[in-house]
């Protein structure tokens, strides 16, 4: 499938095709957005959650290990030495408006690692070294364009007011496409650590002629802990009950771009069916991690693709515009909480309470 952004032109591996008017479409989503929270959350003292993933089913500390032996080709930027981080993983709902856990919804994985050596593409004076992946249990984005995606998001968090209703309609007839996507993305889960999780849009890695996209799946070893599925909040209660007893395990894998006509970097609707290659392992220790302290830290923990080395450069029109539309939420959100604006670190002493310390 040909990207319409590249106006028909021959398509080239690695290659971005920016619209003129990503920024100024990015400035208007993040005024949307936020004058949506401030009717959710409007008031006094009433935390703000955010917009997309405000339901966390835990926060927990894992080990992000480099595979070893990589061919050369692989040994690119957080990849480039067989080596352990330590990191942070949120695992998330994703409407806006939390549901029960039985409902269909966005399941997303988030995952901060720390300690990772370089200057990373965007750095502030919170930024403790981190590196963020952002993944979701969907393959591909509902949107092909940011533009298409504002007009639905218009209609999805705009309240309803008299005369509206015809341009409303319309919008969602021109959106068909999206809420079908939108509803497909949507699945049942049992289990936060059962399924497989996907970047939906695509990176760069290392050379300006590659990109990647990656994806997160569970070991076939996993051991998993099932509680009552009538909780509410049951997928919380899995994790807790799975890891106090078993680790979890993940392969981390890239999937590169072979074909950019068929495997386009602005149109990320587009599934690509090229081979995975696994790169990472990611383990999960035994932990307790449903404390209140906990708790608030994951609440307040914030990601950003562009906090990542320039090996591994968002590519693609979503890509671009979460730069502005991350950060700006992000300290958005902070300063209506009174929340002092920090990024995690790690010392020696982060593994303490795991079995990591017990056997290494």
């Amino acid at each position: 499938m040909k990207s319409t952004q590249a106006k028909n032109k021959t398509l080239l591996p690695g290659q971005e095709y920016p619209e003129k008017n990503e920024e100024q479409i990015a400035g208007k989503i993040v005024e949307l957005l936020q004058k949506q929270m401030l009717r959710l959350y409007n008031k006094n003292n009433q935390k703000q959650l955010r917009q997309i993933h405000p339901k966390m089913n835990g926060c927990v500390k894992a080990e992000f290990i480099v595979d070893k032996n990589l061919p050369d080709e692989l040994r690119v930027g957080i990849f480039k030495e067989a080596t352990c981080f330590p990191a942070w993983i949120r695992f998330s709902n994703g409407d806006t408006k939390p549901l029960p856990d039985w409902k269909k919804d966005i399941r997303g994985f988030a995952i901060k690692i720390m300690n990772v050596p370089g200057k990373k593409i965007v750095e502030s004076k919170r930024d403790g070294g981190n590196h963020d992946f952002i993944l979701m249990n969907t393959q591909n984005f509902v949107s092909k364009k940011v533009n298409h995606f504002f007009r639905i998001l218009k209609v999805v968090t705009v309240p309803y007011k008299p005369g509206t209703f015809f341009p409303k309609l319309f919008s969602v007839i021109r959106s068909v496409p999206i809420l079908v996507r939108a509803t497909k993305a949507k699945i049942k889960c049992d289990h936060p650590f059962s399924i497989s999780y996907f970047s939906t849009v695509p990176y760069r890695f290392g050379d300006k002629t590659k990109a990647v996209k990656y994806a997160v799946i569970p070991s076939e070893e996993n051991k998993l802990v099932y509680t009552d599925s009538k909780n509410k909040d049951f997928l919380r209660a899995n994790m807790v009950a799975t890891l106090s007893k078993y680790e979890v395990t993940y392969g981390f894998f890239i999937q590169f771009q072979t074909d950019p006509e068929k495997m386009p970097i602005e149109d990320p609707t587009v599934v690509w069916d090229s081979p995975l290659v696994k790169v990472a392992t990611i383990r999960i220790p035994t932990q307790v991690f449903d404390t209140p302290e906990q708790n608030d830290f994951g609440d307040n923990l914030s990601f950003n693709s562009w906090h990542a080395l320039p090996e591994h450069q968002p590519l693609g029109n979503f890509n671009r515009v979460r730069k502005k539309i991350y950060e700006e939420m992000y300290a958005f959100r902070h300063k209506h909480n009174k929340i002092k604006d920090v990024e995690p670190s790690a010392n020696s002493d982060f593994f303490n309470g795991t079995n990591i310390n017990q056997h290494g």
